[in-house]
């Protein structure tokens, strides 16, 4: 069998050619794969945060609660700030201030209160913070 001149170094640069592509491929790849990583991750975070933003509402709303059942079984407001733990979110009553109020014959108060659900620091990833702000009537 007769070789023809320059066939064999043709032969070799489409192996060359070959090996570059795979490397582009694999590279595309990689990148592909990180992207969907970085995604799934960036979901989760999501959720996550949703979910704690979620429970501080609640943390927040059971503070407001609290805060009215003071008001309406102590005729006043309660002392500010206080604060206790609920499901490891630091649940403060920021502010509650009373207005009097008369409606012709109807004399009654109302109370402005605020209240703040907090769990993380201030900066940091976690961090939630939710307030909440009422205003009720009292006796």
């Amino acid at each position: 069998m007769k070789r023809l001149p320059g066939h064999s170094s043709t032969r070799r640069r489409a192996g060359g050619f070959s090996l570059v592509s795979t490397l582009f491929i694999l590279v595309v790849l990689a990148a592909l794969g990180s992207y969907m990583v970085r995604l799934n991750v960036t979901q989760q975070t999501t959720t996550t945060l949703s979910l704690q933003s979620v429970r501080a509402w609640y943390a927040a709303t059971s503070g407001m609660e609290w805060a009215v059942y003071q008001v309406d079984n102590g005729g006043s407001c309660p002392t500010v700030p206080s604060s206790f733990t609920a499901e490891g979110f630091t649940v403060t009553v920021t502010a509650c201030s009373a207005y009097p109020v008369s409606e012709g014959a109807d004399n009654y108060t109302l109370y402005d209160i605020q209240v703040v659900a907090e769990r993380g620091s201030f900066g940091t990833v976690d961090f939630v913070s939710r307030k909440l702000r009422a205003t009720v009537a009292g006796s």
